[in-house]
């Protein structure tokens, strides 16, 4: 008779512990699971953030280039055409592409007329 209650109480005692257990999980789980998803956050963002300061880097770095009278030269010449005063330059014309109406021979109209005359001249096909 004494191992009945014994047993008995072993069996409570193990019951409430998974009980405690259970709460404290359940307790612990929220809170877990938003300490997580934050520090996820927070690497995303520290990734957005270096992505955002090497961008910014370049762009210093192409600012910078605007104090060498060198690179700044070179800009003028190849953007603007600059040219330094005594230095020959040439300019190739480009030649002008057919316009799909010249080619059948309809819409020709004379470049002496007005806007408006070429314009009802044109045949629609």
């Amino acid at each position: 008779m004494p191992r009945l209650p014994r047993r008995t109480t072993l069996t409570t005692r193990a019951t409430l512990l998974a009980v405690v257990i259970c709460v404290l999980v359940l307790t612990l789980a929220y809170p877990l699971r938003l300490y997580l998803q934050q520090q996820a956050e927070n690497a995303a963002l520290a990734k957005q953030n270096a992505a955002a300061q090497a961008r910014v880097d370049a762009l210093k770095a192409e600012v910078g280039k605007y104090g060498d009278d060198a690179w700044v030269q070179d800009e003028a010449r190849r953007r603007l055409h600059y040219v330094l005063p005594g230095e020959k330059t040439y300019v190739m014309p480009v030649a002008p592409s057919p316009s799909p109406a010249a080619g059948n021979g309809r819409g020709r109209s004379r470049p002496d007329e007005a806007w408006y005359s070429q314009l009802w001249s044109q045949t629609v096909p």
